[in-house]
């Protein structure tokens, strides 16, 4: 007898041990959903990239670039980048290409307008051209059918008058800082 009961108990305990180990197999689990809502909202984008024929800008790819024309008179040598298309006894123009890529998603707009001006008067003695543009605290338009994602190249003239300081012209041998603001609009 006491033989069978070991017997039972060896048979109890395999089976405990069974069920123990097929409750270890499986492991409980648990679900969840999450539900993602937003709103695609349209827009444009500007960022200035260097132009091959221009100054190397600062920040470039971003829509605060800087270009540095360097140290520029009516004659000498002039900074990689910074070309002097016309001097007169007037005044001397030096110039330097960039371009403008304009970056939209989620319009129908094909084309942008292209609009700048000086954030404050330009210093005495100098102008400031876009494309020929002559450009003023007032919006001026640069361009009105510009294409998206595409590097349109401009030019940046600055016109320096040649009288002396005081006499019309320019602060010499001082650095000069103008900001020219950029709006780009969806046409």
């Amino acid at each position: 007898m006491l033989k069978k009961y070991i017997s039972i108990m060896r048979g109890a305990a395999l089976a405990a041990l069974l069920m123990c180990g097929a409750s270890l197999a499986a492991q409980t689990t648990a679900t969840g959903v999450i539900n993602g809502t937003l709103v695609n909202k349209n827009g444009i984008s500007i960022q200035f990239d260097t132009d091959p024929a221009g100054v190397t800008l600062g920040a470039a790819g971003t829509s605060a670039a800087t270009a540095n024309f360097g140290t520029v008179s009516a004659f000498g040598p002039l900074a990689a980048g910074v070309t002097r298309p016309s001097v007169t006894a007037a005044n001397f123009t030096v110039r330097t290409f960039f371009d403008v890529q304009v970056i939209q998603g989620g319009l129908t707009s094909t084309t942008y307008t292209l609009t700048a001006n000086l954030a404050a008067a330009a210093p005495t003695g100098l102008n400031y051209k876009v494309d020929a543009i002559t450009l003023t605290t007032a919006l001026q338009t640069i361009q009105i059918n510009g294409a998206y994602h595409t590097d349109i190249a401009h030019n940046l003239d600055l016109v320096i008058l040649t009288a002396a300081p005081g006499a019309g012209g320019p602060a010499v041998n001082t650095p000069i800082t103008t900001t020219i603001n950029f709006t780009a609009t969806a046409n």
